[in-house]
This record gives C-alpha cells, sequence and structure tokens, in this order.
C-alpha cells in the first residue's frame, strides 16, 4: 500500500510536465486556441496560465489579444487586482488598439463588481463612442443604465460633463444628472437639465426614462426614498425571485402608487453569505432606507443575527420564533406556527367545534406544524379526540382511518356497542381514475342484508365536527381518493398542498371535500397545479410594495421614523394578503386568509387575526 502511494505521487507531476511539453511543442497559433478553448469552457485558471506562457516564451509580452483574454481570465476568477493590473498595462501598451473598447469595459465590469459605480460609468461610457454596431451598444447601454438607476457622485459626473466632446455622451450625463436632481427632489436643477438635452442626440435606449423624467415635471417632486431588494435571481430558487420580481415591476407600475420609491435590485443566487454581504453593504449606505427581502430559509437565517438599525421585510415565513430574537426583521408573512395556531382558533374559538381528529405525516414540516396545532388546541382547553399519524406515502391509510371511525362512533350517544366493523381493504387508489366506493366493501356471499348502524362503513358519522389533514406535496392523490370512502360527515381542514387543482377537481375528490377550509398566508392563491404555486410570490411582491407605500406615504424617509412607524401600524388589507404586525417586538404578521373549497374554486371567506374575523363579502 506505501508503494502505491508513492507511486502516485511521483506520477502525477510527470502527468503535468507532459502536458506543459505537449504544449510547448504547439504553433503560436494552435497555443492560443487552445488556451482561447480553455476560456469557453470555464477553466480560468488553466486559460491564464495558457495565456501567460504564450506572452512569456511566445510574444515577449507583445501580445494585445492574449494579454487581454488573460486580464479576463483573471477578473472570471475575481481576481480584480490582477485583471485591473492586466487591463490598464494593455491600454498603456497597445492605444488605438481594436480591443481599447473591450478592455475598457472590462474595467467597467470590474468596478461594478466592487460597487464603484461612477468609475464603471465613466468606463463604460468611455467605451460607447468607439463602438458602432448595435448589439455591441444595447450591451454597453444597459450597463450604463444600470449605474444610472443605481447612483453616481454629482462632483464626478458634472467633472466627465466638462470633458466630453462626443454628443450622444454629453447626452447620456447629462440624464445622469437630471436623474440625481429628480433623486433628491430638486425639481427646478432638473427642469433645467432637462431643457439642455437634444432628443436628437439621446440614444433610444433612455427614451423611456428621458419621458418620465419630463412628465414629474410637471409634478410637484418629492424626495426619493431607496430600498434594497435582495432575491435570488439565479440558482435553484430563481422561479421564487423572478415571479417576485415580476410583481414589483407590476406595482410600480400602477397609478395608486403616489411616492417616489427606489428599489436596488440585488441578486443573491440563493446563497446566505451573499444576502450577508449585501446586507451589511445597505446597512452601511445611509441612502438606503430599507431592505426587502430575502427569501429563502438559508438567507434569512444568515442576515437573522446582525444588530442592524435598518428595518428589514421579509416577504415569506420564517424559521419558527425568529421574530423574537430579530427586532428589525419585519415578517410579512405568517410564519407556520401563526398558520397553525389561526387554523386551531378558528376551529374552537370562532365555529365551537370540541371533537377534533388529526390526520398528519409524522416527520416533515407538516409534523411540525401539527405539533404546534396541537399545542394551541391544548392551550385552549381542548383535546384531539384521535391523532392518528403515518409515515411514508399514504399509498394505505386504512388502518388510521379506521382508527379515526371507530373513535367517532364512540362518540355516539346512547349505543351500548360502539364498535366499528366493515374489513374495508385497499386497493390501488389513484385520483386519475373514478372510484366507486362500493369496490372496496366485502358484501355477504350468500345473502345480502340491510346493513345496521353498528356494522355498517356507509353510514355518514358527524360525531367529529373537524378533522385537520394538513398532508404534503404530492400526498392529494393518495389522502384524497381515501378520505371519502370512510363517510366522514364533517367539516375537513387542509393546508395549501390540497390546493392542486387538478387533482382536488376530480369527481373522486372534489365532491366529497365540499367546504373544506384552509387558512394560508394568501388569498385567492392561483394554484392550478404543484408546478405554478410560484405565481404567488408575484400576487405577494404588488402587495408588499403597497403596504411599504403606506408606510412611506406617511411621510418617514429615516430608518428609525420607518420602524417606529412598522411598530405602530394599525393594519393593512391589500389585494391578496393582509399584514397586521403582532408579537413581541410587533413585527410577525399575525394575520392569515380563510380560504373554503366549494363547487371546483377556492374563495376567500375574510380574514381572521386570532381575536378578529374580517369577513371578505361585507
Amino acid at each position: 500500500m506505501i508503494s502505491f502511494y508513492k507511486y502516485i505521487l511521483i506520477l502525477l507531476p510527470l502527468c503535468s510536465l507532459l502536458i506543459g511539453q505537449e504544449f510547448d511543442s504547439l504553433t503560436y497559433i494552435e497555443k492560443f486556441n487552445f488556451a482561447v478553448k480553455s476560456y469557453k469552457e470555464g477553466r480560468y485558471k488553466i486559460a491564464e496560465s495558457q495565456f501567460k506562457f504564450i506572452l512569456m516564451y511566445d510574444r515577449n509580452y507583445k501580445d494585445p489579444a492574449a494579454q487581454l483574454l488573460m486580464a479576463k481570465s483573471q477578473y472570471k476568477q475575481n481576481k480584480f487586482i490582477d485583471a485591473i493590473r492586466s487591463s490598464k498595462s494593455f491600454l498603456l501598451s497597445y492605444p488605438n488598439s481594436p480591443y481599447e473598447s473591450d478592455a475598457l469595459i472590462l474595467l467597467g465590469d470590474i468596478a461594478l463588481k466592487k460597487e464603484k459605480f461612477t468609475d464603471a460609468f465613466r468606463y463604460f461610457l468611455s467605451s460607447r463612442s468607439m463602438i458602432e454596431d448595435r448589439i455591441s451598444l444595447n450591451s454597453i447601454d444597459k450597463r450604463i443604465f444600470l449605474c444610472l438607476g443605481i447612483g453616481l457622485n454629482e462632483e464626478k459626473i458634472e467633472g466627465l460633463l466638462f470633458k466630453e466632446n462626443n454628443s450622444l455622451n454629453r447626452s447620456i450625463i447629462n440624464l445622469a444628472r437630471a436623474y440625481q436632481s429628480w433623486k433628491v427632489g430638486r425639481n427646478i436643477d432638473l427642469e433645467m437639465i432637462l431643457s439642455s438635452i437634444d432628443p436628437y442626440y439621446l440614444p433610444d435606449y433612455y427614451s423611456v426614462i428621458y419621458g418620465r423624467l419630463n412628465n414629474s415635471v410637471k409634478i410637484k417632486s418629492l424626495k426619493t426614498i431607496t430600498i434594497a431588494v435582495l432575491l435570488p435571481l439565479s440558482g435553484y430558487s430563481r422561479e421564487k425571485g423572478e415571479s417576485y420580481l415580476l410583481g414589483i415591476a407590476e406595482a410600480l407600475n400602477v397609478d395608486r402608487i403616489q411616492n417616489y420609491i427606489r428599489f436596488l435590485i440585488y441578486d443573491t443566487a440563493g446563497k446566505g453569505v451573499n444576502a450577508l454581504r449585501i446586507t451589511k453593504n445597505s446597512n452601511q449606505n445611509r441612502k438606503i432606507a430599507a431592505v426587502l427581502g430575502p427569501i429563502t430559509r438559508e438567507e434569512i437565517l444568515s442576515i437573522s443575527g446582525l444588530e442592524l438599525k435598518i428595518p428589514i421585510f421579509i416577504p415569506k415565513s420564517a424559521p419558527i420564533e425568529l421574530s423574537e430574537l430579530a427586532e428589525n426583521l419585519f415578517f410579512l408573512s405568517p410564519s407556520s406556527k401563526t398558520i397553525a395556531n389561526r387554523t386551531a382558533q378558528m376551529i374552537i374559538q370562532e365555529l365551537g367545534f370540541s371533537k377534533i381528529a388529526i390526520l398528519a405525516p409524522a416527520y416533515g414540516e407538516s409534523k411540525i406544524t401539527t405539533d404546534y396545532f396541537i399545542e394551541a388546541c391544548f392551550e385552549m382547553g381542548i383535546d384531539p379526540v384521535s391523532i392518528e399519524w403515518y409515515m411514508e406515502n399514504p399509498i394505505d391509510i386504512s388502518k388510521q382511518l379506521k382508527n379515526i371511525r371507530k373513535i367517532a362512533w364512540s362518540l355516539i350517544p346512547n349505543e351500548d356497542e360502539k364498535i366499528e366493523s366493515g374489513d374495508l381493504k385497499i386497493d390501488s387508489l389513484d385520483a386519475l381514475f373514478d372510484v366507486d366506493v362500493t369496490d372496496f366493501f366485502e358484501l355477504p356471499k350468500e345473502k345480502i342484508e340491510v346493513m345496521s348502524q353498528k356494522d355498517s362503513s356507509k353510514v355518514m358519522l358527524e360525531t367529529i365536527q373537524a378533522i385537520y389533514v394538513p398532508i404534503r406535496a404530492e400526498e392529494l392523490r393518495y389522502i384524497g381518493t381515501q378520505f371519502p370512502v370512510y363517510n366522514f360527515k364533517t367539516m375537513l381542514f387542509g393546508n395549501e398542498n390540497w390546493l392542486d387543482m387538478k387533482l382536488l377537481n376530480k369527481d373522486v375528490i372534489g365532491p366529497h371535500v365540499q367546504g373544506m377550509k384552509i387558512i394560508s398566508d394568501i388569498g385567492s392563491p392561483l394554484y392550478d397545479t404543484q408546478e405554478n404555486l410560484y405565481k404567488n410570490y408575484y400576487l405577494l411582491a404588488i402587495d408588499h410594495v403597497d403596504f411599504i407605500n403606506s408606510v412611506i406615504n406617511k411621510g418617514n424617509f429615516k430608518r428609525k421614523k420607518i420602524v417606529d412607524q412598522l411598530r405602530k401600524h394599525k393594519g393593512f388589507y391589500g389585494q391578496h394578503t393582509s399584514i397586521i404586525f403582532k408579537g413581541l417586538h410587533n413585527n410577525e404578521n399575525g394575520s392569515s386568509q380563510v380560504l373554503e373549497y366549494k363547487n371546483k374554486r377556492i374563495k376567500t371567506l375574510g380574514i381572521y387575526d386570532g381575536d378578529n374575523f374580517r369577513n371578505q363579502n361585507k
């Protein structure tokens, strides 16, 4: 064994040596193409070494293409200092090179990564006058537009205007100046700067913002408030982030948003470390009044320990009881614990039910939620009459349902014998097929007798007033098809995983769960299947922008005033959700939406916060 490892240790350097010798034997063109191939494949460290090799041994450091690609390889590895050094060396060594604009763009991209937006603006603007093809110009204009929207140093852009001779660039610089004036509410300066812009020399890419700034001159301009938005626009949670961002854009296009709110969008890629870095930077930037996001569990946990004064709006529910530890986090959606509490309170306090059964998974989020539900029942003096757990996929839950039915029989008054029979045998049940429930009962072979109450599984039992069934995703086809077989005349309380409408509306499920109630964080959800679940993030974003606008409408632009206003907020009732802050620090949404399934559709009955039920129909 020892000799084997020695062999490996000796062999690996030898392989590297052979690769180097092989590369050295190639012609210059072959080496260059080989290095370009490495770059395109994303092997940036190897590409950097190969371009360095070419510069050292083939071109005596006199190859502009190799030097520029070496700088790009360094940039891709986040070796920004090396990339800046290589790019500036390129610009000094090869003035008027056809690749000069590429080097300037690279320097601009590095500045953008380092959040030096005015420097990035300057580099991109310099490169713009060297480019002629429209595709490349659009790419540059996107970068310039980003810098302009984030915000630039007014003194520096004034200096750029003084030095700039290109008419198109001057128009862009003046547009940037106008935008800065609009941000701080200097209406007179805004009007004067806009009058100096000749639309003929303003590229089409900027025409929309130019038109909107012109329209804003007619209205009394207010100082804008800037809010950083942290969303996963790449990575595994990209669909959530994109849906939420579309909702923000939709809300801003509606006339009811009267205040000047600017959203700076940051891509967290769903990583906690990114959310942590962006949040800390936002806290240090006094121009940012609040943070909206993040939305993934990892990201929320990563920022929860920060002792910051900046208010942070968390769009979706987060880890339980985190609101008690993080005072500056304001949770805009109720937690799963709150949903469980509201479900129990709706059943016991509002409906007056005391005979409650539970059928739930024995692990996972649904198990945790069920535990909170049981705890809430206990606190209100009610012990569920039956609690049945199941483990894996509930393909056959006949035992659990029989046990619940047995309890239901035992609750019938004035009965000497309280037994359950019928010997149900579960075969294959699937929501994709219509099922005749009689297929699951064995009838007497010789003589069919009229079944009595004691031994008939077809007797409708209504002694249990409510059954709580918080299923996991993809379990509806199993639970939904077996539940009707056992003839419970009761009110069913489910969770959002029941809202796979294509399955729920099947004849084998839907007619048997009419009147089912679901306590949710969002009203009138857009569920059709589990796949388009992310549409709800779009709806949440619309209401969340309206909510923030309602807070800012009080004239609160300072962080402390925003926090004070949030803690005293009387309640927000949007199109799809409501926000009523409760809890130890008044920073967790304690309200929920009460939904009902009936006639193949979901209807929002009202809003419930544990104390009051606000009827939607009134």
